[in-house]
């Protein structure tokens, strides 16, 4: 999930890292450096080396590689000693840097205690998980095609549609034999289910519970019998006769809550610091009473941006262009001999 404050942060920590301010507050302890107007104490030089990688910092534990490592430092502060004396620091490019990095400190200070998600109390990670449960516990869900001959729930006519359905079945299979992408083409010609016929019966992902709301027990029953790319044969249900092909699966997932609980209180904890920097900025926003000239901002022109077009006789009907195409009907993968 993006989040504003910590866009700000991530978009200004480059500039923290390498950039010091010539100017800061006056240093203490024991120098391992001095000259004229420069000072680095011993704590300013471990905590610059602090800032290296275990392995970079590998490297500096003798006394000749301690003075090569203080001999960068000693070169930074002469640099930033010369830049100030001429007049650098008063740069609008050096101040803006300032600013960037001043922001990212009070973002990282105010919102950034990644600590605190950890505390959160499990009463509330825990209600979170048990009401968002479906996001971590899920059924088998497989990717059932289907072809159905409608027919009454009894009666001669159900007798007359099953033969009907045979008829199908027998279509398929011959059709199969010489194309193992048939079972499309026959739904799109042969299914009498309005809702996916035009999808070459594609039900989409569904659970053995979703098809026995659908079709009934024996139906859902019989499509999660089969293997991936396999077809059944003719499955009773009160809506007809079926022809059930499976193209694909997804496993079940089942994560406890002793097994989210740190992934959730992360959440929240994002999601509650987020809360309180849009109203942290919100009330800065108040205080300093901003207006907005939309005239003058109008006038700014922004290099490389292409005037807005005007449209010829208005090229969106109903919100699609006339040219786009339908949305192409999924295929089912091909059957395995």
């Amino acid at each position: 999930m993006p989040h504003r404050f910590l866009t700000v942060a991530l978009a200004t920590a480059a500039l923290a890292a390498c950039t010091q301010p010539a100017k800061g507050p006056a240093k203490s302890g024991p120098a391992v450096a001095t000259g004229n107007g420069i000072t680095i104490t011993a704590e300013e030089f471990k905590a610059r080396l602090d800032e290296q990688s275990p392995f970079i910092r590998a490297r500096y534990a003798a006394l000749d590689r301690k003075k090569e490592f203080l001999d960068n430092l000693v070169r930074f502060e002469v640099l930033a000693k010369e830049a100030e004396r001429q007049g650098l620091d008063k740069d609008p490019d050096v101040q803006l840097t300032l600013r960037k990095v001043m922001v990212q400190k009070l973002v990282q200070k105010s919102f950034g205690d990644q600590e605190a998600a950890g505390k959160l109390p499990d009463s509330e990670t825990k209600e979170y998980y048990e009401k968002h449960k479906d996001e971590y516990v899920k059924p088998l869900r497989l990717r059932v095609y289907q072809i159905l001959v409608k027919a009454p729930a009894s009666g001669p006519e159900r007798a007359r549609r099953q033969e009907a359905a045979r008829k199908v079945l027998g279509q398929l299979r011959a059709e199969e034999k010489k194309n193992q992408l048939a079972f499309v083409a026959v739904a799109r010609e042969k299914s009498e289910d309005e809702a996916t016929k035009a999808l070459g019966g594609d039900l989409n992902f569904r659970s053995k519970e979703d098809l026995e709301k659908l079709y009934g027990k024996a139906a859902a029953e019989a499509a999660f019998a089969l293997k991936d790319n396999e077809t059944s044969g003719l499955v009773e249900s009160p809506q007809g006769f079926h022809v059930f092909k499976v193209a694909g699966r997804q496993e079940a997932v089942d994560r406890p809550f002793e097994q989210v609980k740190a992934q959730i209180s992360q959440k929240l904890f994002r999601e509650r610091k987020t809360k309180e920097f849009d109203e942290f900025v919100k009330k800065l926003r108040e205080t300093a009473a901003v207006k907005v000239d939309d005239a003058e901002l109008e006038k700014v022109v922004v290099a490389g941006a292409a005037p807005p077009a005007m449209p010829a006789g208005g090229p969106l009907h109903g919100g699609m262009p006339p040219s786009m195409p339908p949305p192409a009907a999924p295929v089912a993968a091909p059957v395995q001999k």
